[in-house]
């Protein structure tokens, strides 16, 4: 029986008996519709310059659905392992020591919590998706639930990345190696180069389109480059982007605060609402949030 038969039996049997409506005949009331559990991507796009991400369609999309900067900066030395070390933990190098660029067991373990184990500790589920070997210096924290690593193309990253999100994670961080490898290879910026991020961006947009809703995207890099090198205090291998997509999220908005990429770690905690270290260098990147 739908709403408008109900009211107007309601409304006879007011007529007749000049009463209430008896419980059967009460028009209920609507149900809130439930709300989406909060989750957070973040991708890594590994040598990526703010240069070249303005260049790329995806990218430009985010930003004017979202919050970002082209001046975020990464930290000291700006490479690989170190620098994702810090954007996962909130620390830098030398807290969580982690500053060398390669997967080297023997020299240690990262000596401070990641945003993957917080994430444990509140019932969540994390997956990491990494394009290089190095990165199973995360896997052995033993603080996330999934992990893939190896040598991977960037398709080959995004395939096992969407795996993940259909089988169902809280916090899914990304990484995607090919441009830092073109960098290295043939320069960056580069004719090269350009191509290999234009195949990163529409790796991102697969991701992108397939997103469940209530999802806040990060998208940024490790560390620039310039030549074929990188991991120096030249401000082309510190300054990153960091863009910021998803529910609360201002569109369109260019940040004026400085960003670190310390605070990635710190803002995928306070969205998903998990208790980090007090000390942490990282700090949530409040601005981009409406009021």
């Amino acid at each position: 029986m739908n709403r408008a038969v109900i009211a107007l039996a309601a409304s006879g049997w007011l007529a007749a008996c000049g009463g209430a409506p008896p419980a059967s005949l009460a028009i209920p009331s609507p149900s809130p519709p439930p709300v989406a559990p909060v989750k957070v991507a973040i991708v890594s796009i590994d040598g990526l310059r703010p240069d070249a991400a303005q260049r790329l369609s995806n990218l430009s999309a985010l930003t004017r659905r979202g919050a970002f900067t082209w001046r975020a900066q990464t930290v000291v030395p700006s490479n690989t392992l170190p620098s994702h070390a810090s954007m996962l933990t909130g620390y830098q190098p030398a807290r969580h020591g982690i500053t060398w660029d390669d997967y080297l067991p023997a020299r240690g373990v990262i000596r401070e919590p990641t945003v993957f184990l917080a994430a444990r500790r509140a019932g969540l589920r994390a997956a990491m998706v990494a394009g290089k070997e190095k990165f199973n210096t995360f896997r052995d924290t033993g603080d996330i639930d999934f992990f893939v690593g190896g040598a991977r193309s960037d398709v080959d990253v995004m395939d096992q990345a969407l795996a993940q999100l259909f089988a169902g994670v809280d916090l899914l961080f990304v990484h995607l190696p090919d441009v830092d490898l073109s960098g290295h290879a043939s320069s960056w910026m580069s004719p090269t180069y350009m191509e290999t991020a234009v195949r990163a961006d529409a790796a991102l947009g697969r991701l992108i389109s397939l997103l469940p809703e209530n999802t806040t995207l990060i998208v940024t890099a490790d560390h620039g480059g310039h030549g074929t090198i990188h991991g120096t205090t030249d401000p082309l291998d510190m300054t990153i982007p960091w863009i910021i997509t998803g529910p609360r999220i201002r569109a369109g908005h260019a940040l004026i605060g400085a960003v670190s990429t310390m605070d990635t770690a710190a803002t995928a905690g306070f969205i998903l609402g998990l208790t980090l270290p007090p000390d942490v260098s990282g700090r949530p990147v409040l601005e981009a949030f409406a009021r």
